[in-house]
């Protein structure tokens, strides 16, 4: 699905990203962890064509990424942290907007909107200011746009973050329904136990170096209950400070 080789990205003096490998396989929930600034933003936005690499190579769907940006979009999607659409515009006012942008027409149009709608359980705010929402109903909405076209590749980047923990679950439980349905999922969050809850494999990343890529289920070392995932990446992080 993805394949990531020796993905090096600079800011001027600054290496965000340092020979960076991955593989990740199709139909899998991938938490991505590690501290502020260590890289995943970088990582996350070059796999998405938002910003260019300075060496390596990086294939998605089996596409060299440089030359078959347009393509790998149509069939992946970003789900940011910041809400990506208009308050002064309705829920339904929204997802037709967006999937406008997406050229989506005709009997397709409305499969997705009404797809969207009920995966995240839109139904009885369609006429509502999406300035009016709550913070967990804006990220629903959040999530509902990045759905319109149906995607094979999903990135969400802290989901869940300032969203009481019923919303929260709420959410998670959306997710996974993704999983099911044979989506591929990146999933970025500082949340240890939303990780432990809905990812398969977990990769943490350091001063722009994966330093573990493991399934969580070894990770995790089940046999042992005192082991968690926030304990095994702070000893992780800080050996390597």
């Amino acid at each position: 699905m993805i394949s990531v080789n020796n993905l090096s990205k600079r800011y001027k003096a600054h290496t965000a990203l340092d020979h960076v490998n991955l593989e990740v396989k199709q139909g899998i929930i991938l938490g991505l962890l590690g501290p502020n600034g260590a890289g995943k933003t970088s990582l996350v936005s070059i796999l998405n064509g938002l910003v260019p690499y300075n060496e390596g190579n990086v294939s998605i769907f089996g596409l060299p990424l440089k030359e078959n940006q347009k393509e790998i979009r149509s069939r992946s999607s970003f789900i940011p942290q910041a809400f990506a659409f208009y308050e002064n515009l309705t829920v339904m006012e929204n997802l037709q907007f967006f999937a406008g942008i997406q050229r989506i027409t005709g009997s397709e149009l409305q499969q997705a909107i009404d797809s969207a709608i009920a995966t995240n359980r839109l139904q009885t705010m369609l006429n509502k200011r999406a300035l009016s929402l709550s913070g967990g109903q804006k990220q629903r909405l959040n999530i509902a746009i990045g759905l319109l076209n149906d995607p094979e590749l999903l990135y969400f980047d802290e989901p869940t973050a300032g969203i009481d923990p019923e919303l929260r679950n709420n959410i998670l439980d959306t997710i996974l329904s993704f999983k099911d349905s044979g989506k591929t999922i990146i999933y970025t969050s500082h949340y240890m136990q939303e990780i432990e809850q809905i990812c398969d494999e977990a990769v943490i990343i350091h001063h722009g170096k994966i330093i573990c890529h493991k399934p969580l289920a070894a990770l995790l070392q089940e046999n042992d209950p005192q082991i968690t995932l926030e304990s095994i990446y702070l000893s992780l992080t800080a050996g390597q400070d």
